[in-house]
């Protein structure tokens, strides 16, 4: 009995970590249902989760965050293909605009100005430059083809973000983490099954 008991333990305790310590549900469920006020002027994709707006005045790459940040949004992080055709389809078409990735230090490795991690994929337009002498920040190419880097202190229109959801900035994280969660549940009913059957 002891061994079971060794089994589901570290099973449950990884349940609540995953799950932040709820035992249920539905405390997700109620923030995952929770949205955001949105400023004037901002455009909601519910599919991913964000609101865009497009600001004409042009300025340098980090004016245009302190101007994101001020309404309480940031740069928008395109990091998908579906998210480069809803940010063109608010922007004037003749000129690139500013987004919200960036590189450190000259490197090939593009952070999200939300989360400062780096973005597993990043939508580039067809034949971007990719050297480290391209720039350190990132526009969403005029014709709406994709996103390319560029110099920062380039002083060009910019495209700023607001997530949907309060308290999660990426609604399919959580999503994937109440997977995880019934996963692990699913797993220790199977060793706790497995025990009781062992036992009689």
């Amino acid at each position: 009995m002891s061994g079971g008991l060794l089994v589901t333990l570290p099973l449950q305790l990884a349940c609540q970590l995953i799950s932040g310590g709820n035992s249920t549900f539905d405390s997700i469920s109620v923030v995952l249902n929770e949205t955001t006020t949105l400023p004037e002027g901002y455009t909601a994709f519910e599919d991913v989760g964000v609101a865009y707006k497009y600001y004409a005045n042009k300025m340098t790459w980090n004016a245009a965050r302190k101007q994101c940040i001020a309404v309480g949004g940031d740069l928008a992080v395109i990091d998908s293909f579906d998210k480069v055709g809803y940010a063109a389809s608010l922007k004037e078409k003749s000129i690139n605009t500013h987004v919200g990735l960036h590189r450190l230090f000259n490197n090939m490795e593009w952070m999200s100005v939300k989360s400062g991690e780096p973005v597993a994929f990043v939508p580039w337009k067809p034949e971007a430059n990719m050297n480290s002498g391209a720039g350190g920040c990132t526009v969403l190419w005029f014709d709406g083809s994709g996103l390319s880097p560029s110099n920062c202190s380039q002083e060009l229109p910019s495209i700023c973000e607001i997530s949907l959801f309060k308290g999660h900035k990426r609604k399919l994280e959580v999503l994937r983490r109440e997977e995880n969660v019934e996963s692990l549940r699913q797993t220790e009913l199977t060793v706790n099954t497995k025990r009781v059957t062992s036992l009689g």
